[in-house]
């Protein structure tokens, strides 16, 4: 009899904890705007309490984590810190660094295969200083100089195999000058 009484306490207790935790649970769309359950492409459980503010941590339906962040509010995204975003097969996609719900510090976003992608700084929730973006393959894509979220001075731009495709200025985010372009063949050189 007491191993009965005992069953029943213990399936309440877990039927009443799941009830509850689904009554916090927020859910998204594909747009993330809030909506119910059957129409959900993400989730957010109740956060946690950190500190002197909350842990955000979405995640897609699969359960894998989309996104884990440090807010000041638990009810939204007021973010301080880094804050970081995975894909479905659970490498990261990109990390960013917040002050006062602004991006301001560096920022990584990785490709899919977990290598990184480009990487740059914020100030002031503005792109300033050397910019550097990789192909897939790790060798260097593109790099250059932001001011102010626009482009300047001398940038080059690279294929695949790290050899330069491009080169030229930038003044005030656009092109001047005389942009220097070069062909590649596709073959290997030893």
């Amino acid at each position: 009899m007491k191993n009965y009484n005992f069953i029943i306490y213990l399936f309440i207790f877990i039927f009443s904890s799941s009830v509850f935790a689904q009554k916090d649970t927020i859910w998204y769309d594909a747009n993330w705007s809030k909506t119910v359950k059957a129409q959900a492409s993400y989730y957010r459980p109740a956060p946690a309490k950190k500190d002197n503010g909350f842990l955000l941590v979405d995640h897609y339906l699969s359960g894998v984590k989309q996104m884990q962040a440090f807010s000041l509010k638990p009810d939204e995204e007021l973010f301080e810190g880094e804050v970081t975003w995975y894909y479905e097969n659970e490498k990261v996609m990109q990390t960013v660094n917040y002050k006062n719900n602004v991006p301001n510090g560096l920022r990584k976003n990785y490709h899919e295969s977990g290598s990184l992608k480009s990487e740059y700084s914020y100030i002031d929730d503005k792109i300033n200083g050397e910019w550097v973006a990789y192909h897939e393959n790790a060798k260097l894509s593109e790099s250059g100089n932001y001011k102010g979220d626009e482009r300047t001075g001398a940038w080059k731009e690279y294929h695949k195999n790290g050899k330069v495709k491009g080169e030229g200025n930038y003044t005030n985010g656009k092109k001047v000058g005389v942009w220097k372009m070069y062909y590649y063949d596709g073959i290997e050189e030893e």
